[in-house]
């Protein structure tokens, strides 16, 4: 696990904190190789209602492809981005940020990830390799504290005040420190000082079992 670099995108936060940015949906051109991104699946979708706007450094992504670009041209059923092309099927995804607002946004998620850093150096786990549900838990971290803690900056913003604040901080904080103390271990492999493992644990079979197992207790307790 590497602690140099952030656990999240811009279009993670945007799914998880910018309600209403994210879009995403599948090609229905019936084609191949399509310059124009079509979409008509979705009768009340418009992607230009939607937010979608072009020559802004919004950028929309082929997941299938594993290819991106920034958006050029958009109508309400297609949308065009620089060096990504369609076949029928592929999956898209994109949120209606601009390049202003990706940068701040990445800005955060760096500033967030820096306070995962420390508490991941703190317990050596920087060298490990992560689980994946360790992944998806620093990702959610990560967003999370950068909403919390340093702003969240998208064009529809979920509402992250008041109350609702002081509980993300206070989650963060918690999981923060149990990462610092080996409470919690995002390690692939490990479980935490908090796990109820004990490497002398005795099963109990029958009713002698357990009186041998009380008595090896007893011994141990004397020892």
């Amino acid at each position: 696990m590497s602690c140099d670099a952030r656990y999240a995108t811009a279009y993670d936060f945007a799914g998880m904190m910018c309600k209403g940015s994210y879009l995403h949906g599948h090609d229905d051109s019936g084609g191949a190789a399509n310059v124009m991104l079509t979409d008509n699946s979705a009768p009340n979708l418009s992607f230009v209602t939607f937010g979608v706007r072009a020559g802004v450094g919004q950028v929309l992504y082929n997941l299938t492809a594993v290819t991106s670009g920034p958006i050029t041209a958009v109508t309400d059923a297609t949308i065009t981005a620089t060096g990504v092309t369609w076949d029928d099927g592929d999956e898209y995804v994109m949120v209606t940020l601009d390049a202003h607002q990706i940068d701040s946004v990445e800005l955060n998620l760096d500033l967030a990830a820096n306070d995962i850093h420390v508490a991941l150096a703190a317990s050596g786990a920087c060298d490990c390799t992560p689980s994946a549900w360790g992944l998806q838990f620093l990702n959610r971290l990560n967003i999370i504290i950068a909403a919390a803690f340093y702003g969240c900056t998208c064009g529809k913003p979920a509402v992250i005040a008041g109350e609702l604040r002081e509980q993300y901080m206070t989650w963060s904080q918690t999981q923060l420190d149990m990462l610092r103390d080996g409470r919690l271990e995002v390690c692939q492999g490990e479980t935490g000082s908090d796990f109820p493992a004990l490497a002398w644990a005795e099963r109990s079979l029958t009713r002698f079992n357990v009186e041998e197992i009380l008595r090896n207790e007893i011994l141990r307790r004397r020892s």
